[in-house]
């Protein structure tokens, strides 16, 4: 038992030692840093970290810098947050744009460039000068400044170089990319005109956000079948070895745990972390725009309850929240709340 405390210990300790954190150079307006549960004011020279995330007012920018000189701008109304995932090829910083508008700038000292993700996609960067806008309405728009983006949603990828754009809406793959030559991008007049189109048709809406939920949903029920099928054969494993230590001894018995037991045990943690992932993303997106939508509908309809359009919507919305509480609660602390 102790090996396995200890080789998790050591993982655990990769994870630390690696992570990308970044640290606040410069803040105009109130900012609030969100850390582990709590918010406090954000003052330049504050560092964040792994679950960090900046919050700006309708008057307020952060910029924040990493550790090999990148810069992020993150913009009025925005929430950004540093998060982790494990691709299968190594654990991997993902910088994520819930709500707002944020720009990158990536320096390229120590190689690799993490994830951009927001609630609609992920994408994969190199050598990159990027914004991306994630609206309201959970659609997300990137446009590529210079370098090279892979956008991803759905299984599907589109790629993106110097003044290329493209949108991707909830739960749907990318849209055509287009040239950004000649065309003003602003995020508040493209944000305003999203979300007018959701509350216009609330009910198909909701249909689309649904949708994007229960693509976290699936992720993580396909990591947690794996991690089950993990630790059912790590078990079986454990009882091999408790037989061989009878019958060869405790060294046989040591090798064999060491050949068969210990790679099982390393995969555990990127299923944590994984799950973890999906799970915040999840959290996010029911909160700042599944729940800003309910609230938009609640006040629409506060002296036409009846309305059918408002009674599907509810309905709609009670099996979202039913989902939620089944799928995604339940990996959830309260340091989540």
């Amino acid at each position: 038992m102790k090996k396995v405390f200890l080789i998790l210990f050591i993982v655990f300790l990769t994870f630390t030692l690696y992570s990308q954190n970044a640290d606040l150079v410069y803040v105009d307006g109130w900012v609030d840093i969100k850390s582990g549960g709590e918010i406090f004011e954000a003052f330049p020279g504050d560092s964040l970290r792994t679950g960090d995330s900046v919050i700006t007012g309708s008057d307020s920018i952060a910029e924040l810098e990493q550790r090999d000189l990148s810069s992020i701008i993150v913009k009025p109304d925005s929430i950004f947050t540093i998060r982790e995932i494990d691709t299968g090829s190594g654990r991997e910083t993902v910088l994520s744009t819930t709500v707002g508008s944020v720009s990158f700038k990536f320096g390229k000292l120590f190689g690799k460039e993490p994830l951009i993700s927001t609630p609609s996609m992920v994408a994969g960067i190199r050598g990159t000068e990027l914004t991306v806008y994630a609206g309201e309405d959970g659609s997300t728009l990137i446009a590529v400044d210079s370098g090279l983006v892979t956008v991803e949603s759905q299984g599907v990828s589109v790629d993106l170089v110097k003044d290329e754009g493209v949108e991707v809406l909830p739960g749907e793959v990318p849209g055509e990319k287009f040239s950004l030559l000649g065309r003003e991008m602003d995020f508040a007049s493209w944000n305003a005109e999203k979300y007018e189109n959701l509350i216009a048709d609330p009910v198909a809406g909701l249909g689309r956000l649904g949708k994007q939920l229960d693509s976290f949903i699936f992720d993580i029920d396909e990591i947690e079948k794996n991690r089950i099928l993990n630790l059912e054969k790590k078990n079986n494993m454990m009882i091999i070895m408790e037989k061989k230590k009878e019958s060869e001894g405790q060294e046989r018995a040591d090798i064999f745990h060491k050949e068969n037991i210990e790679p099982l045990i390393l995969i555990e943690a990127p299923m944590y972390l994984n799950i973890r992932y999906h799970t915040l993303s999840a959290l996010s997106f029911r909160r700042y725009i599944v729940g800003k939508l309910y609230l938009e509908m609640k006040s629409k309809y506060i002296m036409d309850v009846q309305n059918s359009v408002y009674q599907e919507f509810l309905l709609n919305y009670s099996r979202i929240l039913d989902n939620f509480e089944i799928y995604i609660v339940p990996n959830m602390n309260p340091r989540d709340l």
